[in-house]
């Protein structure tokens, strides 16, 4: 940065800046080609300090400043092509962008691109690579790398197996308050891993991690307080943990309040019951009968509507044959007239016409009486059909309610043969069900049904008052005579539903073979 931009940023010689006058000096240097400005001024973007957040012109800055050969700027145009802030994400190019931050010795990059090599993310997987970046970040005290560095030397990823240095680098993490190494340092202290067990100090770990939000260190937390495990017992802040890691949706908290629940407030009872629509026989019967009537009526009406139609047409040939005559009769007067002087052939035109008008009169009468012959005719041929339409309707009617009822017959016949299969499949699973519980209900010690089971360290699972007997006098495995390596038991609730349940169906099981059906 310039020194007039420095002291303008301070306030020396004059007022102090406001963020728009900065931005406004930084944007000038940005563009003389000052390779640590428009880093700056990209932070400022981010912050929101003298202006909205802009990603897409952060990003542009940030590549400004990447072109020039800023670490940082590398680094973090790195983080958004990763996540596809500001524009696509291009994981290749995050990659050879955190490559290019770490050979500068940029400990967020080196981070940043182990992980990358390790998971294989934006080109080849190199575990062994991974491990020397995740080194080199670590060297530098950078708490993601020094967990990540951690992880590999506890499972021997990208080297040897090394879990004195694991448990070192976690507590270096766990140091500078990273929940993910509090947690595991925890784990590695309770079972003694990479050094000795310290209970107390794990308890202790999980608290800050817990404090930070993280649900799994609540969960894991509440589990030792509410067992009593490596401190006191302390039930109401069980719940309260569980309570908030279930609220983040951790599945393990989430059962485990409701079990809780379950036991305070007793178990409420679940029914239920598949139900589909059934069809009766009267409803079978009045749907078809009401679709045959609707087909009477369908056809009644066509039917009606062809003698309007038919009536019509004769209505019409009548007036037309009419009109007709009447034009012949207007031209047989002025033929009449032009011929007045002549009255024999006047007398005698007279005559005929007349005989004409006769004549066209009596033809006229006939097609009138020939076309309501007719009218008459087609209306009894279509009350015919329609009679003959509603007794095909009702016949139809009457088969398609006997085959209803058949069907609904059949169906119910099917049903009670399903429904007696289904009571003897039942009741033949609940006969073998009975004879003996499972063996893996059963204590290996004392050969009894387990009410309390325990899981302990050599992966066996036994009732938890045996267990313990035989802890006070031993420190190896009933089972196989291996030397434990801790004497910490972890209730196996799943078995303890398992069995509960399988308690309550021999409880609800009838008396004896007469209560069968």
């Amino acid at each position: 940065m310039s020194t007039d931009l420095s002291n303008h940023t301070e306030g020396h010689g004059g007022p102090k800046h406001n963020a728009v006058g900065e931005e406004v000096l930084l944007g000038l240097e940005a563009a003389q080609g000052n390779a640590d400005t428009p880093s700056y001024l990209a932070a400022m973007l981010y912050e929101g300090h003298g202006g909205p957040k802009d990603e897409a012109e952060l990003r542009r800055l940030y590549g400004l400043a990447a072109a020039q050969g800023h670490a940082d700027a590398q680094c973090r145009l790195a983080d958004m092509f990763y996540d596809g802030q500001g524009g696509p994400k291009d994981e290749v190019e995050a990659r050879r962008l955190y490559g290019l931050a770490a050979a500068q010795g940029h400990a967020g990059a080196q981070s940043g691109l182990a992980s990358m090599l390790y998971t294989g993310r934006g080109g080849p997987k190199d575990e062994v690579e991974a491990r020397r970046q995740y080194g080199l970040a670590a060297a530098q005290g950078h708490a993601g790398a020094q967990s990540g560095l951690a992880s590999m030397l506890y499972t021997g990823r990208g080297g040897p197996k090394d879990e004195v240095e694991a448990r070192r680098q976690y507590g270096l993490a766990a140091a500078q308050g990273l929940a993910e190494a509090q947690i595991r340092l925890a784990l590695m202290l309770v079972l003694g891993l990479g050094g000795p067990k310290d209970e107390v100090e794990a308890r202790r770990l999980l608290g800050l991690a817990a404090a930070q939000g993280d649900a799994e260190a609540q969960c894991s937390l509440a589990g030792m307080l509410f067992n009593g495990s490596c401190g006191p017992k302390d039930e109401v802040e069980a719940r309260r943990l569980l309570g908030l890691a279930a609220a983040q949706g951790h599945a393990g908290a989430q059962a485990l309040v409701a079990r809780m629940h379950n036991a305070a407030h007793g178990r409420p009872k679940l029914e239920a019951e598949a139900q589909r629509p059934r069809v009766t026989k009267g409803k079978a019967r009045k749907g078809a009968s009401e679709n045959a009537t609707a087909q009477v009526e369908d056809a009644a009406a066509l039917a009606a509507a062809a003698a309007r139609a038919d009536a019509a047409m004769a209505e019409l040939l009548t007036e037309e044959e009419s009109e007709a005559e009447k034009a012949r009769s207007k031209k047989g007067k002025a033929k009449a007239k032009k011929k007045a002087g002549a009255p024999t052939e006047a007398s005698a035109n007279a005559s005929v016409e007349h005989a004409v008008e006769v004549n066209a009169a009596a033809v006229l009468g006939g097609a009138k009486t020939k076309a309501k012959a007719q009218a008459g005719a087609k209306a009894a041929t279509v009350a015919e059909a329609e009679a003959k339409a509603r007794a095909a309707a009702r016949a139809e009617a009457e088969a398609k309610a006997a085959q209803a009822e058949a069907e609904e017959h059949a169906r119910n016949q099917a049903e009670q043969e399903a429904k007696a299969s289904a009571a003897k499949a039942h009741a033949a699973k609940e006969a073998a069900a009975a004879e003996e519980p499972p063996d893996d209900f059963i204590c290996p010690i004392t050969h009894n049904l387990m009410i309390d089971p325990v899981s302990a360290a050599d992966g066996h699972m036994y009732e938890r008052r045996a267990i313990e007997e035989w802890l006070v006098g031993h420190s190896t495995s009933p089972m196989t005579g291996a030397e434990l390596e801790f004497k910490m038991l972890f209730p196996n609730h799943t078995v303890r539903r398992q069995i509960r349940t399988w308690q309550e169906a021999q409880r609800c099981r009838p008396a004896g073979p007469a209560a069968r059906p």
